[in-house]
């Protein structure tokens, strides 16, 4: 999986706050896909797996963000 260079995204907290329940929201569509796999008796497809991850990662990321977030107005997300 290839992934994409840095790219530099001027956000204020509002944002960052949406784009962290989206991912959110995203991880529970995978919970769900998990679960439905299971109760069909039938393998989760191997290549959700590594999205996942991605997905775990950029939440982490925006999880630590918000967590350094100490003033008001724009930022820089790396």
């Amino acid at each position: 999986m290839r992934v994409p260079k840095n790219v530099a995204v001027e956000l204020d907290a509002n944002e960052v706050k949406l784009l962290l329940v989206a991912i959110r929201q995203v991880k529970h569509t995978f919970s769900i896909a998990e679960a439905q796999s299971r109760a069909a008796g039938e393998p989760l497809d191997p290549q959700y797996e590594p999205v996942q991850e991605l997905y775990s990662q950029l939440e982490r990321k925006f999880t630590d963000l918000m967590d350094e977030l100490s003033q008001d107005g724009p930022m820089l997300v790396k």
